[in-house]
């Protein structure tokens, strides 16, 4: 009878664990069930007539317990997601204050130029812009010519190779192999 009322209890117990596990109530549930089969273990070993009762008073330990792991953990969680809110928020904050302060600084760099500069230096500094563009451009120009000459070496390297094959081939033949 021992064996028999104690196997009924763990499956009951294992059914309704299985059930537990999309409830939101599932920390109360666990402890429940968990409590169920201590509790009854401990009736067992004291008689047959306790494993009912100890398995109530385990269950009924076993969910005031675990309502409270559920509470702290679900309030855990609720401190953990507002920790990350606000620490995103810094991190915004953050970011528009260094926008904020390169704008400045930029400002205060132009205002500065602005109080300084005469008509020459303006006329200066686009001679200069534009000295530096032809330079430029005469670089570009010269990059894509030497590209254009690497190419072309290539490709006459692969005629070549193609060229050198058929021959090989052909004087292969001709010797009657």
């Amino acid at each position: 009878m021992h064996k028999l009322t104690l196997s009924i209890l763990l499956v009951n117990t294992l059914i309704f664990s299985t059930a537990c596990q999309n409830n939101p109530n599932s920390g109360r549930d666990i402890g429940i069930v968990v409590g169920s089969i201590l509790g009854g273990v401990a009736g067992a070993q004291i008689g047959d007539s306790s494993i009912f009762a100890g398995a109530a008073l385990g269950g009924a330990l076993g969910a005031i317990g675990g309502s409270e792991l559920q509470r702290r953990k679900e309030a855990l969680e609720a401190a953990e997601l507002q920790r990350q809110y606000e620490y995103e928020q810094e991190v915004q904050a953050q970011e528009s204050l260094e926008a904020d302060i390169k704008n400045l600084e930029e400002k205060r760099i132009r205002d500065e130029i602005a109080r300084k500069a005469t008509t020459a230096d303006v006329s200066a500094a686009e001679q200069e812009a534009a000295r530096v563009e032809a330079q430029l451009a005469a670089k570009k120009k010269s990059y894509e010519e030497s590209q254009a000459r690497a190419r072309r070496i290539q490709d006459a390297q692969e005629r070549i190779a193609k060229a050198q094959q058929e021959l090989a081939e052909l004087e292969r033949q001709e010797n009657g192999g």
